[in-house]
């Protein structure tokens, strides 16, 4: 176990650089975002890399881990409203207004509900982690089923959603059992091993798959860009007498 510590440690550094990875890409493409759901995905990275940095603070430099566990509580909230949003504008249901308003208010409501009764500021609550899981796998394979049945303009592998959806359906589904266990067992050193491999490995793909999602953006908006420029289908004159 005690070899294993610092390729973990490693590994939780890594899984630090990749959750900035996306924020740099878009850092990097800032004028190619356009669309509302593309600038409301900005803003998520963003606050990723805002309250990542707060969080890693708290940890390795103010040795707080109240604060830290209250940053992470804090960006859960905003993660889920800015996701809600972002699904907002990617579906195409009749009722989403209704049913992500009335999700984020719930889910906010029994966040604060969970950190009030909470038995210690020290001790983190796994079960709003469980909710958020659960509640966008279901969003994300309804986005796919509504992919299916309208014909795109473009192939669905050409789109950033598509990437960005794939990204998250493989994190909220890979964590949501481990979140799940982790209420009960999180105080075993063996679980706590595999917690981190699991977490950490599941996290850098998705970020991976973040950042190609930003990446497409920018090839289909080069693309669009492009098709949308007029020809010039002037040839000249065509005068075979002439000398």
């Amino acid at each position: 176990m005690k070899k294993l510590i610092p390729i973990l440690q490693n590994l939780i550094y890594t899984t630090y650089l990749a959750e900035l990875l996306p924020f740099s890409t878009s850092l990097f493409f800032l004028k190619k975002i356009q669309s509302r759901g593309a600038k409301v995905f900005f803003f998520y990275v963003s606050a990723l890399a805002f309250f990542l940095c707060l969080s890693v603070y708290f940890k390795f430099i103010q040795h707080d881990r109240a604060q830290q566990l209250l940053v992470n509580r804090i960006f859960l909230l905003v993660e889920f409203a800015l996701l809600a949003k972002y699904y907002y504008y990617q579906l195409q249901y009749k009722h989403k207004k209704t049913i992500f308003l009335s999700a984020t208010l719930g889910f906010l409501f029994y966040s604060i509900f969970d950190y009030l009764t909470v038995k210690s500021p020290q001790d983190f609550s796994f079960i709003p982690l469980v909710i958020e899981c659960l509640f966008f796998a279901m969003v994300i394979v309804y986005f796919f089923y509504e992919k299916i049945q309208f014909n795109l303009s473009i192939p669905i592998l050409h789109t950033s959603e598509f990437w960005v959806s794939v990204a998250f359906l493989l994190y909220f589904s890979g964590n949501f059992f481990l979140f799940l266990f982790s209420k009960s067992m999180f105080s075993n050193p063996a679980f706590k091993a595999q917690y981190t491999i699991i977490y950490s490995s599941i996290t850098i793909i998705k970020d991976v798959l973040v950042s190609v999602a930003i990446l497409v953006n920018v090839y289909v908006n080069n693309n669009q860009n492009r098709l949308n420029n007029p020809i010039d289908i002037d040839l000249g004159t065509f005068n075979p007498l002439q000398k």
